[in-house]
């Protein structure tokens, strides 16, 4: 009978929001082990310097506001799915009741309608896991943009040639890792994300 395949219905409905920061670029909460120097680089011998972008945007102040402000949606969106989830369970049990008592065809109908809520249901969990997701990117970018324009600005200081990301670096001096000082103007320009303009940007 098709009404023994309502049960399978739920079983998506066992879905946690799954929220997958960006391998390159995550909001890390682990401090970095690697300690830098805060000697002024000296440009004759170094006319490089090097950055960790993932541990400057992981650990500036606009990241933590941001993790904090998806944890909340996060924490919003599970509810509103739960309370979905429940009154579904609630008619699949009425469902079951009736089967017995009700003519095939309007139970068919009661079925039919059962079915588009559970789809509904799954396009509503897709679509908040991905605004999630658009969150988290949208507000990476806005940190980066930040993060380059503060890295460019401390290498036109410091008469700079050239400046790498750790991440292509197979091993430099601690002495041209300027991260630390990034970090600290980034804070200062960026305390924080516009999270409205960020959720109404098209």
């Amino acid at each position: 009978m098709i009404y023994k395949n309502l049960c399978e219905y739920f079983k998506i409905l066992n879905i946690i929001l799954v929220f997958t920061f960006m391998s390159n670029i995550s909001f890390s909460q682990e401090e970095n082990s690697d300690i830098e120097s805060k000697t002024p680089i000296n440009n004759e011998t170094f006319p490089i310097a090097v950055v960790d972008m993932q541990k400057i945007v992981g650990q500036s102040k606009a990241a933590v506001q941001v993790r904090e402000f998806i944890e909340n949606k996060k924490v919003e969106f599970s509810t509103e799915l739960k309370n979905e989830e429940d009154a579904l369970k609630k008619l699949q049990d009425d469902l079951a009741n009736q089967r017995s008592i009700m003519p095939p065809d309007e139970f068919a109908v009661l079925e039919s309608n059962f079915r588009k809520r559970v789809e509904a249901l799954q396009q509503m969990v897709a679509e908040r896991n991905q605004l999630l997701e658009e969150i988290l990117s949208k507000s990476v970018q806005v940190i980066q943009l930040e993060a380059i324009k503060i890295i460019t600005e401390i290498g036109k200081e410091k008469g700079l040639a050239l400046t790498l990301d750790t991440s292509s670096v197979v091993i430099a001096a601690n002495s041209i890792n300027i991260s630390s000082s990034v970090i600290e103007l980034l804070n200062i320009n960026l305390p924080e994300v516009d999270m409205d303009a960020i959720l109404n940007r098209e």
